[in-house]
């Protein structure tokens, strides 16, 4: 594919998830109607959604008449900012679902600061990677990348929000791994992460362990741990190969599936245009990470690199994690489907990201921190 191509390419890939996203709950809205007689949460959503695309799409426009210096120049202060956000959610952040993730700003919108922290520290990882090597050893960066992440995945894990904590640490784990660690420098990361996930299981709360343990086996209490995955399952299999469309859908309408237009979103997917559609949305997100890593391969400057390798390794993680738990494959941890799930924090972070890989794109020619 030419050069000048690629931010099309792109761009395109990024706006077939987001119509795609709205589109599925314009369907489910009308699924309501039929169902009920009546429009429901569904018609809310799609309506609060087209609302946060355009704050969203205005914000990352935004970006693009940002100088692309600005982007390593403003990461400590980003990265302040956020860390002071994430404590001050502990401390006046509004409770929901048995956590406090949000600081309200309307009666009907509030802001998650542990979405937008996931960009904060894809940029202070790319910024502390590339610190002059004859002043900061590697070793020296990646503890000081260690002394970075940590405090945020511990607040974020306070909230607590185990799903989001492990994007954080996932996102950052595999910006060090393309930093071209040596042999023993991942050995020793990998011993460090097996310390570290032993701590995690000993200080897990009572029902994030029974969500790893209803994943192993959630026919053990269908009707109690076991029954989101379980009538999660039953949505994404009802549909078929073709969907049962507006309307045959039930599990939606009736709302047998928890939070389906958030964490259990793929379900609703499949419920309504089958495995064709859950496939075609698949193949999206498979578009979305080729054009990035197309991108990724145009740019000379470590930093740019960086910062498109941790956005691609944040859609992997998150794309990978929210499907499978849908379909029982991964546990359940409240990780949104990027440009998919409702949610106002989630669909800035995105449109963001995006606009951010078309600035390093853009001025590629111009990178020379």
């Amino acid at each position: 594919m030419k050069p000048h191509r690629l931010p099309l390419f792109f761009i395109i890939s990024v706006g077939l998830l987001i119509a795609f996203g709205l589109g599925t709950f314009y369907a489910a809205s009308l699924a309501e109607k039929y169902t009920l007689g009546h429009y429901g949460s569904f018609r809310s959503y799609f309506t609060k959604t087209l609302f946060l695309l355009g704050v969203s799409v205005a914000a990352g426009l935004v970006l693009q008449f940002l100088n692309h210096r600005l982007l390593r120049v403003l990461t400590l202060p980003i990265y302040a900012v956020q860390t002071v956000l994430l404590v001050l959610v502990l401390l006046v952040g509004q409770g929901m679902y048995g956590s406090r993730r949000w600081i309200p700003i309307t009666s009907s919108f509030g802001l998650q600061p542990s979405e937008l922290h996931k960009l904060a520290i894809i940029l202070i990882v790319a910024f502390v990677l590339t610190l002059p090597q004859e002043r900061f050893t590697t070793s020296v960066k990646v503890l000081l990348t260690a002394l970075a992440v940590a405090p945020s995945v511990l607040l974020v894990a306070k909230e607590p929000d185990l799903g989001s904590s492990m994007v954080l640490l996932g996102v950052s784990v595999l910006m060090l791994v393309h930093f071209r660690l040596t042999n023993r420098q991942l050995l020793v990361l990998g011993l460090v992460l097996l310390v570290a996930a032993g701590g995690i299981w000993l200080n897990l709360k009572p029902y994030q362990r029974t969500r790893i343990e209803t994943f192993l086996n959630p026919q053990a209490d269908p009707l109690g741990d076991g029954y989101n995955v379980i009538q999660s399952i039953v949505a994404t299999g009802s549909g078929g190969l073709w969907g049962r469309g507006i309307k045959g859908s039930t599990q939606a309408p009736l709302s047998f599936v928890p939070v389906q237009y958030a964490d259990f979103v793929f379900s609703l997917v499949g419920e309504l245009f089958g495995f064709a559609g859950s496939a075609v949305l698949v193949l999206l997100f498979i578009m979305l990470l080729w054009s990035t890593f197309l991108v990724f391969r145009t740019l000379k400057n470590e930093f740019a690199r960086l910062i498109v390798i941790g956005i691609a390794s944040m859609w992997f993680i998150q794309a990978a994690v929210n499907m499978g738990m849908t379909i029982g494959l991964s546990p359940v941890t409240g990780i949104p489907l990027p440009f998919i799930s409702y949610g106002g924090s989630s669909l800035l972070t995105h449109v963001l990201a995006a606009s951010m890989v078309v600035v390093l794109y853009r001025t590629r020619e111009e990178l020379r921190f």
